[in-house]
């Protein structure tokens, strides 16, 4: 009996969660109800085959895993062997191509049938799908009696597609194993090159991600293998000029020398794959490729300021730690890498205004790239600033606090995005440091735990960190590591069902507030909990909410701009939104520093930082007759005042207001509106769209 690739993610899934549900399980996997339970049939004859007892599942939907299953099976990777693993039709494309990339003969279709053990028809399918997949390098795949099968395209095509296929065989099981068959790698040759990629480490003081220094080796020994056989890179494109004469250019020249290749094309495409590595750490040499990138960097965060409305403390760190991401995706971007695994999915659910922010951000590196980044780029770097605005609203953790470390195998972002995610979901935990496996394994600080995404040799209690779909899996996971944590299970009451009681014997006027009440009181983690923390993440507040018919003014006299600073911030004074010494910080600010505040032509946004004296986010509007001077550097007819306690439950705000102004028709009415009444139906117009 064969487990085929959705009974071995179901398998795996269940063992790896034994808290969760069938219908959590059809969620995460986006299968249907029929599909999950045809699917466990399949995988309980696979267990009965093997000598081991079934998974009952129970009414509720759990399932009652057998001790025995959970030894043999629970852990990162099953470790199912090729005689009980069948591949998907996207894994046998990528071995296809593989084959394809290394053959040394002709190729029939009897080559890939007994090599994969498929059907001529399967094959004949799944050759249809890799050209499909193929198209967008310029790649196509053809078939003649004399040559047999073939890859027909340029070599760097072939090379920009075996880069991320290559990824995608090591990601599944045995695929270290596939890669060594169908290429037949040297041995030796695999040593050498990992041991000049340590050296190259050294010499550009650089650490690759655990990723990157997996794959790397197996990218260089096929390139070698391809020149070997003759399959020269004849030329590059014009962006890829630039990298003769930089570090890694340098350092991959002693790498080809010393398996004699001469040809400059290769020499180049060495360095980039250097160049578009991930690194956890990088130490810079100040060249002048570097400078830019960094002053590039320096802007974004620049932008990024003043967008937000918020000052970053301790900028310099930021900007290494967005520095030592962005380097590599620069390169990314400049030479057009795909990236086909991204954390899109884990961020963009919860930064989605954050998100839009950043790309904002961008123009800077984008102008110096020649090329837009890609959400699959763009995200990791939302990821980091989002990590950084948390860590900046973050309380110190108390010493009694169990210590752990994280270990991820990604980039500077990701172990970012995942130390500040895990920090704020387990205040009860005192997370220490994120590091590489490499990095763990020489680390010597004491802590008791360890969250990582792969599964570690180690005494000390490690869960598995996968990404969160939703809160109910995060909800789970929390639930999870505390009872193996305490030893006991934490029971939290179903709030839901307590409301429904309520509502049988009064009425509710407000049942979303109710429900927040009722975790508040039952559900006390903390001040800082999940429970409260998931509530106020759904109350973000929008621009209809905060800019009202009592904080739009339209006066008909022009004024100076600290009086006019100050007649737009009455209405919040009056409320009692702000105090005033946020308002004397505001033009303290203004006077001395001159930010640029300006966030379209003639509207400028004052405020000051989250603790100068904000008691909610809250936001007026004053409308002058004429342009007034701004102290000497702006000028502006609209004066905006912004309030904010927090350095991220504003940007919701701040995305629709940016929209308005962003459109050159709204704009022109805002200017031309007499009364606060039409200043406010642009905002609503604004509030319906964002709810479409």
């Amino acid at each position: 009996m064969y487990l085929d690739e959705r009974g071995y993610l179901v398998l795996k899934t269940i063992v790896n969660n034994p808290s969760i549900t069938g219908k959590e399980v059809e969620q995460s996997l986006d299968l249907s109800r029929k599909q999950v339970s045809y699917t466990m049939d399949k995988i309980n004859q696979y267990l009965a085959d093997n000598g081991l007892p079934k998974i009952e599942r129970l009414r509720t939907g759990k399932f009652v895993i057998p001790v025995p299953v959970l030894e043999q099976y629970q852990t990162e990777d099953i470790g199912i062997k090729d005689s009980t693993y069948v591949y998907s039709d996207k894994e046998r494309g990528a071995l296809i191509f593989l084959i394809l990339l290394c053959a040394r003969e002709e190729l029939s279709i009897y080559h890939f049938t007994s090599k994969l053990d498929i059907s001529k028809n399967t094959f004949l399918i799944d050759v249809k799908k890799l050209e499909e997949r193929l198209a967008p390098y310029g790649l196509g795949i053809h078939y003649s009696r004399q040559d047999g099968y073939h890859l027909a395209g340029s070599e760097f095509c072939k090379r920009e597609a075996m880069i991320p296929i290559v990824r995608q065989i090591l990601n599944m099981p045995n695929g270290q194993e596939a890669i060594l068959e169908i290429s037949q790698v040297d041995p030796e040759l695999m040593e050498q090159v990992r041991g000049q990629i340590s050296e190259i480490e050294n010499k550009l003081k650089i650490r690759f991600t655990d990723e990157r220094l997996r794959e790397l080796p197996y990218i260089l020994c096929l390139v070698l293998i391809r020149i070997k056989k003759g399959r020269i890179l004849e030329d590059l494109p014009e962006s890829f000029q630039h990298i003769a004469g930089t570090k890694e250019y340098s350092v991959m020249v002693e790498f080809a020398k010393e398996h004699d290749v001469a040809w400059q094309t290769e020499k180049i495409f060495f360095a980039a794959q250097i160049q578009i590595s991930n690194y956890h750490r990088f130490q810079s040499d100040n060249l002048r490729s570097e400078v830019e990138i960094m002053e590039a960097a320096r802007q974004v965060i620049d932008n990024f300021e003043k967008i937000i409305c918020v000052n970053i403390k301790e900028r310099d760190i930021l900007l290494e730690a967005l520095f030592q991401h962005v380097k590599p995706a620069f390169y990314r971007v400049k030479y057009h890498y795909h990236i086909e695994q991204s954390i899109v999915d884990m961020v963009l659910p919860r930064y989605s205004s954050l998100h839009a922010m950043v790309k904002r951000s961008m123009k800077p590196l984008e102008e110096l790239a020649g090329s837009e980044f890609p959400d699959e780029e763009l995200v990791y770097i939302t990821a980091l600033f989002g990590a950084w605005l948390q860590r900046e609203g973050i309380l110190d953790i108390e010493n009694q606090k169990k210590r752990a470390v994280i270990v991820c195998a990604n980039g500077v972002s990701v172990s970012n995005f995942l130390f500040f995610t895990l920090r704020e979901l387990f205040p009860e935990i005192e997370f220490l440091t994120c590091l590489s496996m490499r990095d763990f394994t020489e680390y010597k600080e004491e802590f008791e735990l360890v969250f990582t995404m792969v599964r570690l040799e180690t005494d000390k209690l490690q869960f598995l960190v996968k990404p969160f779909l939703d809160e109910a899996s995060k909800h789970k996971f929390r639930e999870k590591v505390l009872s193996e944590i305490n030893g006991i299970m934490p029971h939290e009451v179903d709030v839901t069902e307590i409301v429904r009681a309520v509502e049988q014997h009064a009425v509710i006027k407000d049942r979303d507030a109710l429900v927040r009440e009722i975790n508040r009181v039952l559900n006390p983690v903390n001040v800082q909990g999940t429970a409260e923390r998931t509530a106020e993440m759904k109350e973000q507040p929008m621009l209809a909410d905060v800019l009202t018919k009592e904080t739009v003014q339209i006066s008909e006299e022009p004024m100076e701009w600290e009086d006019a600073v100050r007649a737009a911030s009455a209405p919040l004074l009056a409320r009692g939104d702000i105090e005033q010494r946020y308002v004397e910080r505001m033009v303290q600010i203004i006077r001395e520093d001159k930010p640029y505040i300006m966030i379209a032509d003639g509207v400028i946004i004052a405020h000051a930082g989250v603790e100068d004296g904000a008691g909610r986010i809250c936001i007026s509007l004053l409308k002058l007759p004429e342009r007034i001077d701004i102290n000497g550097y702006l000028n502006a007819d609209i004066v905006i005042v912004l309030g904010t306690p927090d350095a991220t439950n504003h940007l919701g705000v701040l995305f629709q207001l940016n929209e308005i102004l962003e459109d050159p028709s709204a704009l022109k009415k805002l200017k031309q509106a007499k009364q606060p009444e039409e200043i406010l139906t642009i905002v609503q117009k604004e509030k319906e769209k964002s709810l479409c």
